[in-house]
């Protein structure tokens, strides 16, 4: 539950994002394609300020991801794909695993 997927639409722009599978791919077809989310945001002041007067949303609530108050606010969410491994830091495990890395 700690990788977060995301949906995209035609120009890379987030459309969902949730802890589960997503798409759901109903045929369950082996061939299916996940993207895992690895979050960096870079707002201007004035959408910085307008996101954090923002109440937190029913889908922000479910997920308990804030980016899903965005989304339901209007604010669109470029995307960017990668090929190289990384990792997110939600976790004590997780910053033991990137203090590790950094002393190497």
């Amino acid at each position: 539950p700690n990788l977060v997927k995301v949906v995209l639409d035609e120009y890379e722009n987030a459309i969902y994002f949730s802890r589960a599978k997503i798409p759901y791919h109903r045929d369950h077809s082996e061939n299916s394609t996940y993207f895992g989310h690895l979050g960096i945001y870079g707002f201007t002041k004035k959408s910085l300020n307008k996101f954090c007067s923002l109440n937190s949303s029913k889908l922000e609530n479910i997920e308990k991801l804030e980016q899903l108050r965005a989304i339901d606010n209007g604010f669109k969410i470029a995307m960017v794909k990668v090929n190289s491994k990384s990792f997110g830091i939600d976790t004590q495990e997780d910053l033991n695993r990137a203090l590790k890395v950094f002393k190497a």
